[in-house]
């Protein structure tokens, strides 16, 4: 235990970890490409910047993947083989934040070793060379228990948030959701889901969907918190995503979450009760968000159980426990 308290982490990504540990110092190799932005968390201030990986300074080695990281053409896949090279004297524990959807790549590189063409066999090259990236990795984390089976292996922790953090204010007329506009695919973050529901909504029921991060930009954390915080309805769409944290975000801030229910959803989402579970349907998806704006009371009820329900599931004292007891493990294995 005092080994991992006391001990120097190099990380190259994982906020709650430096939020919880202000006695470890955290080492943050410097990505030019993709940079902590202030506006959206606070600067730590036991996180140092470094330049390069120094062996025989660090204790352990927390680096991160997804599925993209199997692309070689990929600069992020270039940045994680390039560091995974350098860390060859401590322990490492993988994050890997996705899961093996990535139709529109993997089932041609299928193709390509020999395999079907279809996603199946997409899914089935991803997971071998999932493996293949990770030889040597002492634990691969994942982020929800969908994403343990599969993948074939991995250890879930769910991510954790502290409930002050959160703010369920008085709740105005909207529905919001937060997805990316770029990257890993259609089928991962449902955007045909997304994009089709939303017109639906225009269309048949006259009502609106706000995109947070596109067309609602938050200056800073605290709008951010207070958009959200004041938000009655959250929709979440996607498919292959892990637990999307803007989900558990908004159960925290009280709003009504509309959500797909892969991931993990049906195991703490009761349809109907703490929040709603749709079909990959967007007629259903549009019905269900329009029957929340025209039942503005049910749905405040229907977020105050859903954050409720977060605060039991998703509290960050059962996230530090559980980090807390696997890096130990894995160091006291390594002695």
């Amino acid at each position: 235990m005092a080994l991992a308290l006391r001990g120097r982490i190099h990380i190259s990504h994982q906020f709650e970890l430096l939020k919880l540990y202000p006695e470890i110092e955290f080492n943050y190799l410097i990505n030019h490409t993709r940079r902590w932005g202030d506006q959206a968390r606070p600067m730590p201030k036991h996180l140092n910047w470094v330049t390069h990986y120094e062996k025989g300074r660090y204790d352990l080695a927390i680096l991160h993947v997804d599925q993209q990281c199997l692309l070689p053409d990929l600069g992020k896949s270039v940045l994680f083989r390039e560091v995974r090279e350098q860390v060859t004297d401590i322990p490492i524990i993988v994050v890997n934040h996705g899961t093996p959807t990535y139709p529109e790549r993997f089932n041609q590189c299928a193709k390509e070793a020999g395999m079907e063409e279809n996603e199946q066999a997409g899914i089935e090259w991803a997971r071998k060379e999932m493996r293949k990236l990770l030889e040597g990795v002492d634990v691969m984390v994942v982020n929800s228990y969908q994403a343990a089976e599969e993948w074939g292996w991995g250890v879930p922790i769910i991510h954790g948030l502290d409930p002050d953090e959160w703010w369920d204010l008085p709740k105005e007329p909207r529905i919001v959701t937060f997805i990316s506009p770029g990257g890993m695919g259609n089928k991962y973050y449902g955007r045909l889901l997304f994009g089709e529901t939303r017109n639906i909504l225009r269309e048949k029921y006259g009502m609106e969907l706000v995109w947070i991060g596109e067309e609602k930009v938050c200056k800073d954390w605290d709008d951010y918190r207070d958009f959200l915080g004041r938000s009655l309805v959250y929709f979440n769409p996607t498919f292959g995503s892990p637990m999307p944290r803007t989900r558990t975000e908004s159960m925290m801030s009280g709003c009504c979450v509309v959500t797909t229910k892969y991931h993990d959803a049906d195991r703490f989402i009761k349809d109907g009760v703490n929040g709603f579970l749709i079909k990959n349907n967007p007629e259903d998806a549009a019905k269900r968000l329009a029957w929340c704006m025209e039942h503005y009371r049910e749905c405040v009820e229907i977020g105050k159980r859903g954050r409720e329900t977060a605060i039991e599931k998703f509290h960050i004292s059962r996230f530090k426990r559980q980090w807390m007891e696997l890096i130990n493990k894995v160091l006291t294995r390594k002695q």
